[in-house]
């Protein structure tokens, strides 16, 4: 499909509206319980590892960073290629986002994570142009006013739909079908990418500090973002129904 000049959004309908806000909600509450679940997880684990004698993991863990970084930009462009790869295939991208974090620390990890998942993106998103689609087309069935809300996707509503429980792949081939840029494509992707990926590679990097104090903080942190990012897509959605 040629690369078309993307058009203001158009206005839903009532009962696409309705039915796109029951999903923003249901994704938006099982993203904080993932998140919760991840945070609980990591804060009883790393609890026991600092009073048992699982502290000796916390010490590996620190010896594993160590070697990664004598491998210097090798290892962060293995791990993009590889991320990239796996996240254009369809396969979730969050446990790649706290691989990233407990590999490479939280700054480089997000980074990386985010450069990777959306380059995945991208990829499938291009392929879906050359008419790779069929099998993803057929599951968004399962959505039809998913089709209705990416007809003339801006840069908000490929951000909002980022933050669905739609499978990315999914998500690519449909955007990859419609006439949006690829300058649209990618910022909607990357913001809509950031807050899951802020907030578990937080969660990776918790999980091998040697303290607790500053995994408990990392994990508070987590929490906070995924709250900001729910009122935030409440603000896009009410702005949205609005056009």
């Amino acid at each position: 499909m040629p690369d078309e000049p993307a058009e203001e959004s158009e206005e839903l309908d009532v009962s696409t509206s309705n039915e796109v806000e029951q999903e923003t909600s249901r994704a938006l509450g099982k993203e904080t319980r993932q998140v919760l679940l991840a945070v609980l997880l990591v804060a009883a684990f790393m609890a026991l590892a600092h009073f048992t004698p699982l502290k000796a993991w916390i010490t590996n863990v620190q010896t594993w960073k160590s070697l990664v970084r004598e491998f210097g930009w090798g290892a962060h462009a293995v791990f993009v290629a590889a991320c990239a790869g796996v996240v254009m295939l369809g396969v979730p991208r969050l446990p790649l986002c706290a691989a990233a974090g407990l590999i490479f620390g939280f700054g480089e990890g997000l980074a990386l994570s985010l450069a990777g998942s959306t380059c995945g993106s991208y990829g499938a998103f291009v392929l879906s142009r050359h008419g790779f689609r069929r099998a993803a087309e057929s599951r968004a069935e399962k959505w039809p006013w998913l089709k209705k809300l990416l007809k003339k996707p801006s840069i908000m509503r490929v951000f909002w739909v980022r933050q669905l429980m739609v499978p990315g792949l999914v998500l690519n081939v449909l955007l990859g079908m419609t006439p949006v840029r690829h300058s649209r494509f990618l910022i909607g992707t990357m913001l809509g990418y950031m807050p899951l990926n802020v907030a578990f590679s937080l969660v990776g990097s918790g999980l091998g500090k040697g303290s607790l104090a500053h995994t408990l903080a990392q994990l508070l942190a987590a929490m906070a973002v995924i709250n900001i990012a729910a009122w935030l897509v409440y603000r896009v959605m009410k702005k949205q129904r609005g056009e």
